[in-house]
């Protein structure tokens, strides 16, 4: 607050730590998530890109 930050936002932000303290990251175990060797640029080849040039 003392940097000029808003009530609103001070509160989220305590609101988001709270949460983590609480186990919210900590909802599935790490071995069902999802997790591969996909770069970014891969990612945004395979499926950014087409999402955006293919259009509705």
């Amino acid at each position: 607050m003392a940097r000029g930050l808003t009530d609103a936002f001070a509160q989220g932000y305590v609101d988001m730590l709270r949460a983590k303290e609480e186990g919210m990251d900590k909802v599935a175990p790490r071995e069902t998530a999802i997790i591969g060797a996909t770069s970014f640029r891969t990612w945004a080849e395979e499926a950014l890109k087409p999402a955006i040039t293919d259009g509705p």
